[in-house]
């Protein structure tokens, strides 16, 4: 369903989610050998940060994959959409061209056939 790019860009989303979970868990078990605030801080403040920041950046390649794909199954409607309104509008144009046809040829029968004259006509 999805194409090569897409599925390329949802992998690396959730790869970056899958990162980012690791450095905030890794920034977690850092602060919790320590008793202090301050010495905390640095752990909270790189882990939580990058961990966060590395959410941020899958979460943005996984929309970006799904909108991707969205595009894709729009152009492909599209794209089958004008292909039945150009087949309809040459099926209705040879309809009416065969139309045209049999009219002109019905009249020009008409024209060249004289009418018939009947017994209690008569012509001056």
């Amino acid at each position: 369903m999805s194409s090569a790019p897409t599925a390329r860009l949802r992998l690396l989303g959730i790869l970056f989610w899958l990162a980012g979970g690791a450095v905030i868990t890794f920034g977690w078990m850092g602060m919790a050998e320590i008793a202090y605030v301050d010495g905390q801080m640095p752990y909270l403040i790189s882990g939580g940060a990058a961990g966060l920041g590395l959410i941020v950046v899958g979460s943005t390649l996984v929309l970006a994959a799904a909108v991707l794909d969205a595009g894709e199954r729009t152009a492909r409607r599209t794209a089958e959409l004008i292909k039945a309104a150009v087949e309809e509008a040459a099926e209705d144009e040879a309809e009416s061209k065969a139309e045209a046809e049999s009219k002109a040829e019905a009249e020009s029968k008409a024209e060249a056939e004289p009418e018939p004259v009947t017994a209690g006509s008569s012509s001056k």
